[in-house]
């Protein structure tokens, strides 16, 4: 049972060399970046002049905070295969 419970709660936290709550406070506010963008296409689809590139600037951060900059703090040099993949 333990095995199962650090698999799902603990490896991947670990693995990205944070502790469990470090992952949670992070993954959250990627969640509500995400959740922001979505409102901003969401406003851009109904009202077209407005937040014509928010959405995009605000992935680019985003992907800069979550690849480029945990990337260095792991001391990774090579990019990750699923930036590989979707490039």
């Amino acid at each position: 049972m333990n095995k199962f419970f650090y698999d799902a709660l603990l490896a991947h936290p670990a693995a990205v060399n944070e502790s469990y709550t470090e992952h949670l406070f992070a993954a959250s506010r990627f969640g509500i970046r995400l959740l922001l963008m979505a409102g901003a296409c969401f406003v851009h689809a109904l009202v077209p002049c407005l937040f014509t590139r928010k959405a995009s600037d605000m992935l680019h951060t985003l992907h800069d905070d979550m690849y480029t900059h945990r990337a260095a703090q792991l001391g990774d040099e090579e990019p990750h295969q699923a930036d590989i993949q979707h490039r």
